[in-house]
């Protein structure tokens, strides 16, 4: 039990630091107007280089971590962390070196999230999995929300001064060197190799690669808010970045609301947990559309907080329920790189689509996520109404 809790509080240390990339949204603005040559695309992307830094790993790390252990991948990743936040520290100078800091930062943090979502599936069974997918969730949100309040009151003494907030990863780092279990990963084994190899090549099954896509796309469009809303309020005049941190605070604090119900959420929604969190999505991002005071912002705001708790722990939750136990490392390194292919087109995808029909701005880009929105919304109730029928099916061909 000892080592159990031991486990549970190294992941949930883990998960603390695993989004913060997100306090990059609250520097957005000062950047902004740091290089005032730049365009609305360019300066997104300070936060987006960190999706681009971490697709690779996040997509390796899965089919890795069935040969390598955890632990020393997990302690190179909060090691990148730190590494990626000295560099704009010490040159700030151009975007370029925002973006290599960035990207570094996110290589780490791409180590993080597939592979603590990994060792909970491995480590934990039936409810306690389910309690530490959603604790899993609400620490990731709560250390979000504790760095980007912090980074809202930093920033008014100068934007660079927010990058020191990721030496709290320091602590971590020793945290999980001392403590994180060393035979946390099984190994494979001469006697076992040959048939692991074989099984490799159907890793990450059909239904797999629809739900990483379906949760890509989801994200894609919920990342519309999340790089417009500094720039939407300093437009509008509704506030200031401090606003725009208590905005993205309201996002993980409500996060971690999902997170810490969704257990119970689980039990009355099951596989419609995936069509719930796109509702909360498309809610937000209508009330978005419409927001001209800071009021109908921080709305929006919570709710899709509720969309990113359900979504981070249902897919989870999902993967773990269509995949054999093979499959759901790869499946789940997978499912949190094509996520974050999406959010790093996110910008490119809907600004484009945004001038196709005419729309500029923050408003416009809000307007084309809602009416894609719509279209996910009816495609996730099609798709977990198939998964609860063909899962119950085979559920029962299996009694």
């Amino acid at each position: 039990m000892k080592n159990n809790n031991t486990l549970k509080a190294v992941i949930l240390a883990m998960a603390f630091i695993s989004q913060g990339n997100t306090i990059a949204s609250v520097m957005l603005a000062d950047i902004a107007k740091a290089f005032p040559d730049a365009g609305q695309t360019a300066i997104q992307y300070v936060m987006q280089m960190g999706m681009i830094g971490a697709f690779p790993i996040s997509l390796s790390v899965g089919f890795l971590a069935t040969k390598i252990r955890k632990k020393p991948m997990l302690i190179v990743g909060i090691s990148l962390i730190i590494i990626g936040a000295l560099i704009p520290i010490v040159n700030h100078s151009t975007l370029t070196m925002l973006y290599i800091g960035a990207a570094v930062v996110g290589a780490g943090q791409g180590f993080l999230a597939p592979l603590v979502g990994t060792i909970i599936i491995e480590s934990f069974n039936g409810e306690a999995q389910h309690k530490m997918m959603g604790l899993n969730t609400s620490f990731a949100s709560l250390g979000s929300t504790v760095l980007l309040l912090l980074a809202g009151i930093i920033c008014k003494t100068g934007w660079v001064n927010v990058y020191y907030l990721y030496f709290v990863s320091i602590i971590v780092l020793l945290f999980v060197i001392a403590f994180l279990p060393k035979g946390e990963t099984p190994v494979q084994s001469a006697a076992t190799s040959e048939s692991n190899v074989k099984k490799s090549k159907v890793a990450v099954p059909l239904r797999g690669w629809i739900q990483c896509i379906i949760s890509a796309i989801l994200f894609m469009l919920y990342c519309t808010f999340a790089l417009n809303v500094s720039l939407h309020i300093a437009a509008k005049g509704l506030g200031s970045p401090a606003s725009t941190s208590i905005a993205m605070s309201l996002i993980t604090g409500f996060s971690i609301l999902a997170g810490l119900i969704f257990s119970k959420v689980i039990k009355l929604v099951k596989l419609y947990v995936g069509a719930l969190a796109a509702v909360f999505a498309l809610i937000g991002m209508i009330i978005s559309c419409f927001a001209t005071n800071i009021i109908m912002i921080y709305l929006a705001a919570s709710i899709f907080g509720l969309f990113f708790g359900f979504a981070m722990s249902g897919g989870a939750y999902i993967i773990s329920r269509i995949c054999t136990p093979e499959q759901v490392a790869p499946t789940f390194s997978i499912s949190m790189s094509i996520m974050m292919l999406g959010i790093i087109f996110s910008p490119i995808i809907v600004n484009g689509i945004t001038a196709l029909w005419g729309g500029s701005g923050s408003t416009g880009s809000f307007i084309t996520s809602a009416g894609v929105l719509v279209i996910m919304v009816v495609v996730c109730f099609i798709w977990n109404a198939y998964l609860t029928k063909t899962l119950s099916i085979e559920k029962t061909s299996q009694v």
